[in-house]
């Protein structure tokens, strides 16, 4: 009986480890065997794992968040400045990124398939070229659809799968919990967003004063910072590690809706339902400050006439720079607030409090009549930390303790699902809004979804409290038994 017993214990063991054949049951028995590396002294890695391959894949996440962020300030540019579009651009806005999205959809299966043949790091690195392939060519449209939407998607193709392997190659280097690694990533991706904002964005500012005539500096900047970016991919591919075995193909198309309906059905769990709401609203926070801000700024100063349509606005760049770059560093500083209090507080705290600060930033500043002042970028300073909280709380939601290991694939992949469809949504609703009504409506919309996600947090909070107190109750109560 104990012999049968720990040979279950031991198949089951090895079906959890996810995402291989027989053949390397083995060599995993080996490196689990095997102690850890260390990255920095403290990161723990998997045996097989370089440090310095580990900082290559840290780095590649850096320079997919920059170009990411990027492409939100070229798009805004190339829209006033080369195709001198004054007819909706909030609605063009809005389309092309539920466009892209949709595509980002398909995209992340293909990708996953790929990585099956190609490896996690050939799909990453290739990520990047495409995304630097993107914005090269974006300079040199003549028209919005169907040149603008191909590009469009072309470089929402590369982040898909950049953004899939981020989770698929930390899961392959992270020893033990993970969370360091997770971290370590976090901040990658912060550094990387403000390095865009402080430094990128001024690139076509910078050239441009160097060639005033026509659109040479916006093209010179993004072949520059394109071609450095598909350079950076190649070279990463020899340097960051590789998969520990080879996986067998799998039909993810079928298993993907599977685990979405798998995932949608473990949402009866209030708590995970409620992290299911800050990834919609979370992901949607980052696509409407990256992509509307930088259309908000550049529409105020044409429509104050410091700029003009069929021109770059070197105003607009400035200030897009200064508002997102101060914003990302200060939300940079808060995640450490938001880690800790998702550890060790109610994780419906983290996300209570992430509401509050992102629904105080959003909504006064959707009704700004200067985006650009001083009192603006302390909103856009606390929509920024709501952003970074409203992720870090929603992810710590999910990954909770009270989820079956067997279930964490299903939920971790209907947890981004619904976030591509919140940007979806709220992108496209932002866009048409943005133009029919008023320039801070996609903000607006952001600042009553955390206002839901404040509410949400304490029904949640209040439920699981009243049901642990009943619990203890019905442990604490004795039962008596008669005896005839």
């Amino acid at each position: 009986m104990n012999q049968d017993s720990s040979y279950l214990n031991e198949k089951t063991a090895v079906s959890e480890s996810s995402v291989v054949s027989v053949d390397y049951n083995s060599s995993l028995r080996e490196v689990d065997q095997r102690p850890p590396r260390k990255f920095m002294w403290w990161i723990p890695l998997q045996p097989h794992v370089h440090p310095l391959q580990f900082f290559a894949m840290i780095f590649a996440v850096f320079v997919s968040l920059s170009l990411i962020v990027y492409i939100a300030g070229a798009q805004t540019q190339i829209l006033y400045g080369i195709l001198s579009i004054t007819k909706n651009p909030g609605d063009i806005t809005g389309s092309l990124s539920l466009y892209a999205e949709i595509i980002a959809l398909v995209g992340v299966i293909v990708w996953c398939m790929a990585a099956d043949h190609i490896g996690r790091r050939g799909v990453m690195s290739c990520s990047i070229v495409l995304m630097g392939a993107g914005i090269v060519s974006y300079s040199y449209i003549s028209n919005v659809y169907p040149q603008m939407l191909i590009i469009r998607l072309v470089f929402s193709i590369g982040s898909s799968g950049s953004t899939a392997m981020m989770v698929a190659m930390m899961m392959e280097v992270a020893h033990g919990k993970g969370g360091l690694v997770a971290g370590s990533i976090g901040i990658a991706s912060g550094l990387g967003a403000t390095f865009a904002a402080l430094c990128l964005f001024l690139v076509p500012a910078l050239l441009s004063l160097k060639y005033p005539d026509g659109f040479d500096g916006l093209i010179y900047s993004n072949a520059i910072i394109g071609s450095t970016a598909m350079g950076l991919g190649i070279i990463l591919f020899f340097c960051m590690p590789k998969d520990s075995c080879k996986r067998p193909p799998v039909n993810h198309l079928k298993g993907f809706f599977l685990k979405i309906y798998s995932g949608i059905k473990l949402g009866k769990e209030p708590r995970i339902a409620l992290g299911y709401a800050s990834s919609f609203f979370a992901r949607a926070d980052e696509i409407i400050i990256t992509n509307f801000l930088v259309l908000w700024v550049t529409q105020y100063y044409i429509e104050a006439g410091k700029c003009k349509v069929g021109s770059t606005c070197l105003y607009a760049l400035a200030s897009s720079s200064s508002l997102s770059g101060y914003a990302q560093l200060v939300a940079l500083a808060a995640t450490g607030f938001f880690a800790l209090a998702s550890e060790y507080a109610p994780k419906e705290w983290a996300v209570f409090i992430a509401g509050v600060v992102g629904a105080c930033g959003c909504i006064p500043f959707a009704f700004s009549i200067d985006p650009t002042s001083k009192l603006s970028l302390g909103f856009v300073i606390l929509i920024a930390v709501g952003q970074y909280g409203m992720i870090i709380s929603g992810m710590a939601m999910v990954a909770g303790d009270f989820i079956d290991r067997k279930d964490h694939a299903a939920v971790s992949a209907t947890y981004s699902f619904i976030g591509a469809i919140g940007i979806i949504i709220l992108s496209k609703v932002g866009g048409v809004l943005f133009d029919r009504w008023m320039k801070g409506a996609p903000f607006l919309l952001l600042g009553i979804g955390h206002c839901l996600m404040m509410g949400g947090s304490v029904l949640v909070y209040g439920h699981r409290f009243i049901s642990e107190r009943r619990k203890k109750s019905a442990v604490a109560t004795p039962s008596y038994v008669i005896d005839n």
